[in-house]
């Protein structure tokens, strides 16, 4: 399993010249990244008598988030095998819309999941350890980047679907997905920049 390897050997996988790991797992690994600093946020708030009174929100947002991570880490191999089963997909001829329905799904849920890492984020930021205020910036950051990287996955599998009713649907969650991170980011940005 992809996740299980040190990170420069997935570095290197995602170098050569084999199409997975591609940009769905890297987004995928952007989204748990985002989630591992929001965790490191709560943890250096929980414990720290300054923060006292945020303390039992923050162990439930570091909860919430480690969840989150787990979600991201089953997507860096759920998208290499739903590129997989296009690609057999197409060699059999058959089965492909099923398989580019099955390999735009798997991105669209990993852009949804950085919608609510990204809602996190923002009460991390706005309550928790203002030493650690940048890194959950970073992971705010991190969120729309792995966002917007996973909605190039969905798009391009799109482009080959024929069901126009279906991508009719999934562009709608795609337009409402993209104001709800724009706003979170951007809220979350602000509570940074006003403290540093």
């Amino acid at each position: 399993m992809m996740v299980d390897e040190r990170v420069r050997e997935f570095l290197e996988k995602v170098a050569s010249s084999s199409p997975t790991p591609g940009g769905g797992s890297v987004a995928a690994l952007a989204g748990a990244i985002a989630c591992s600093l929001s965790e490191m946020v709560c943890n250096l708030t929980i414990g720290k008598k300054k923060y006292a009174d945020v303390e039992q929100e923050m162990k439930k947002l570091l909860q919430q988030c480690s969840e989150l991570r787990e979600k991201f880490v089953q997507f860096i191999d759920e998208d290499a095998r739903a590129f997989d089963e296009v690609m057999m997909a197409f060699r059999e001829k058959r089965g492909i819309q099923e398989a580019l329905k099955r390999a735009a799904e798997t991105p669209l849920e990993t852009a949804s999941t950085c919608v609510a890492i990204a809602e996190k984020t923002r009460e991390i930021a706005a309550k928790g350890n203002k030493n650690s205020i940048t890194d959950a910036g970073v992971a705010a950051l991190m969120a729309k980047t792995a966002f917007y990287s996973a909605l190039l996955n969905v798009r391009i599998n799109l482009k080959e679907i024929g069901d126009t009713a279906y991508i009719r649907r999934i562009d709608e969650q795609i337009k409402e997905m993209e104001g709800q991170i724009e706003r979170l980011v951007a809220e979350t940005m602000k509570i940074v920049e006003e403290w540093i």
